[in-house]
This record gives structure tokens, sequence and C-alpha cells, in this order.
């Protein structure tokens, strides 16, 4: 047993909380830098923070504690961990978190932005102002300071981007047909999606999170559905950069109908105009496929964007969890610099088939999409996409024994 306190260090004035073992164990692939959880069954009010010290060594790996329902969720991330290979770590209660908050976020209220910092250098910023037509994340900055997606139409200062579809703002969730709502684009008699609040807004040593609540509304602002946005930002070395996306909607106001069109994305990005395939980027999938001709409107488990941004070979992949609806997404991707995940449109993509692709939702009805993204340096290969892809679905196993493990 090994104590903690809310006001010392001095072990006398420390309360209770348990010691615990965690071995970490990978499966058949590499991870680097994967994000881990565990839950423990302790109280958040006795112990508020933990230590997760190597053992045998008195290195010590950032982590980060929520509270829960059965007690309280460790996260921390893998720095390298070779395949089949395990590492075993102590968790040592302490009094309060370590004075590093590595994402820091900051809600800018009057602006309506939420700025994303990592490292003391800005990733990216959710703008959820009433002036926008929906959310979006802009700039998105990767490795080397370079900026991966379009600035334009937010700005007209980067000189050579292309200025065609004003609706593509950098990284961004919409649906074109909701029952008879255009929620895609910006044309005349566009749908809202409306920022109703943040559920929280945090900042924290291994991510910063946000839960924003929006109304999706028709032209004339009548309420839709509702949408829960989950944005989760990791700290992460060398420049890369890792958010989590989980969209979840809630039909709080009737029947709603996704009909099928192209028109659309869960997730959307529009990268920048230098990394288009047009300008000698590259499009690459889960499956191997390569560019516009053999990925568009084909079902992949991710999909990678890649290509020269301010002077440095950078990517941007979007990988899908394997609990979606209708895994693996079909992606309507295109050479022109556009990337969005859409499992809806099957006209469109096999029009021989006959068969359409809405999707019917009852009122009430509550579904979850979720999504990584994953901004590296190099094409999917150089970026080692594909083990991204597996530490999200299938991350490294953590075995959690209490120890009676006495520190001086």
């Amino acid at each position: 047993m090994y104590k903690c306190s809310p006001s010392t260090n001095k072990r006398k004035d420390f309360v209770v909380g348990n010691v615990y073992k965690l071995t970490v164990r990978a499966g058949a692939h590499d991870t680097v830098n994967g994000p881990v959880s565990v839950e423990l069954p302790e109280s958040y009010e006795e112990c508020p923070a933990f230590a997760l010290i190597i053992e045998g060594t008195k290195k010590s790996i950032p982590c980060q504690v929520e509270k829960t329902q059965k007690g309280l969720q460790l996260t921390w991330i893998v720095p390298n961990l070779k395949a089949g290979s395990s590492q075993t770590l102590l968790a040592k209660p302490q009094a309060s978190p370590e004075p590093n908050n590595a994402v820091i976020l900051n809600n800018n209220i009057k602006d309506g932005r939420v700025d994303v910092l990592i490292g003391g250098d800005l990733f990216t910023s959710y703008h959820y102002a009433h002036k926008w037509v929906r959310p979006f994340l802009h700039p998105v900055i990767g490795p080397y300071g370079a900026r991966v997606t379009r600035n334009w139409p937010m700005t007209t200062k980067v000189k050579g981007e292309h200025r065609d579809h004003i609706h593509h703002k950098s990284i961004w969730v919409a649906y074109g047909e909701c029952n008879e709502t255009d929620n895609w684009s910006e044309e005349k008699g566009h749908g809202w999606q409306r920022h109703q609040g943040f559920d929280r807004v945090i900042s924290g040593p291994v991510y910063g999170e946000i839960v924003a609540r929006n109304h999706w509304c028709t032209h004339d602002e009548k309420r839709q559905f509702d949408e829960t946005r989950v944005l989760r930002f990791y700290a992460m070395p060398d420049g890369e950069r890792l958010m989590d996306l989980d969209v979840t909607f809630q039909m709080t106001q009737g029947k709603v109908v996704f009909h099928d069109t192209k028109e659309g994305g869960l997730v959307s990005v529009r990268v920048a105009s230098s990394m288009d395939v047009r300008n000698g980027g590259r499009i690459e999938n889960g499956y191997g496929g390569v560019n516009e001709g053999e990925t568009w409107g084909k079902k992949a488990p991710w999909c990678d964007y890649s290509g020269m941004a301010d002077g440095k070979h950078v990517g941007l992949a979007v990988l899908e969890h394997d609990k979606n609806p209708r895994y693996p997404t079909e992606w309507h991707v295109r050479d022109y610099g556009l990337m969005t995940a859409n499992c809806f449109a099957w006209k469109y993509y096999r029009p021989e088939e006959g068969q359409a692709g809405d999707m019917t939702f009852p009122r009430g009805a509550v579904r979850n999409w979720r999504y990584r993204l994953f901004v590296h340096k190099g094409d999917a290969r150089t970026g080692g996409v594909r083990n991204r892809f597996l530490d999200y679905i299938a991350p490294p196993a953590v075995i959690v024994a209490p120890q009676g493990v006495s520190f001086g």
C-alpha cells in the first residue's frame, strides 16, 4: 500500500492508494508512439494522479488520469514496443498531476475558437463561431511546422492554392442529404451545424479533449438532429500529430434519412494544394490502391494523402475504427485534394448494382462513428500508417496486478 496527499509529497501525510504493476504486451506488430489506456479500481478523490515508472529504473512516462464509473482510467503513450515483446511499469499514486500539460487547449470565446497547443506549438484550432456554416479545424500543422491542409477560404494569403469548393474547410464533418437538407455544400439553401456548447475542454500531460454539442439544422434553422463531437489531441514526439474524432448522432426531432450521395463525409479533409496528386502528391489506401483511379469509391480501413507542404514531404492519414457501421468505409477521395470517409454513396460507387446506400435513423436512434487522424513525415510507408492503424484497432494489451511495493 502506498499513500498520497493533496497537499504534500511527504510520506507521513499521504492518504491510501495502491501501487499497480502494469505489464504492456505488444501483439503481432510493432507499436510506436501508440496511446493505451487501462482502468484501475481506485477512488479519484483518494488518488487523483499516478506516476508511471519503468520497472528497474527511475525513468517515468507521462500519464493522464480520468475518473470513470468503475474507478480511474490511466492513459499514456507507448513509445516503442517490438512485436511480441512486453514492458513492465509501476503505477505509483501521487498527490497531484505533474506540472506539465503537454497539450493545452485555450477557448477563445470571443472569436469562437479553441486553440490546441502541443509542446507550446500550435497544432490546430477548432472554429465554432456562428458566422461559419459548420465547425472545422484550421490550420493543421504537422512535422517540420508544415501546414498540411488548405488555407483558403479562411485566408487568401497563400499563393498557389486552388480556390474551388468553398465548403472544403481544412478538416470538417458534414453530409449532403439529411432528409431534404444539404449539410455539405454552402450553395443556396444549404443547412447549418450550430454550436450549442462544450461539455468539456480539458488540457493534460498526454492529451487534450473537446466535447462539443451541435445541432444540425435546415436552411431556415429548424433543428433536425443532435451531434456530439469528441476531439482528442495527443502529445506526440518529433512533430507527429495524432487526433481521435468521435461523432455521435442522436435523432431527437424525428426520423432522419441519410440519402445516398457522394457529397459528404463523416470525416472530411482538404489537403494543402501542393499535396494534390495533380501537383505530385500521392493517395494510398489500406489495400494498396494508389491515387484516385484505385481508391475512389473503394472500401478500405484507412486512406492516406501525402505530398509536399511548405517544402517538406508530409502526409495525413484517416484511420477508421473497425466497430463503425458499414466498416470498412468507402472513400470519396480525389486527385485534386479531397479525402472523405463516405459509406453511403453506393449508387455512385457501384451504379451497376442498382442498390442505394441510404441509412435510416428512426426517432431516438443513436449512432456513432470513430476515426483517428495521423499527421506524419513522408508517405504512408515512411510514416508507418499501417502500424498506426493496427495500434488504433488492436493496441497493446495491459495486464494489471496490485503490488505490495514499498517506496522509501
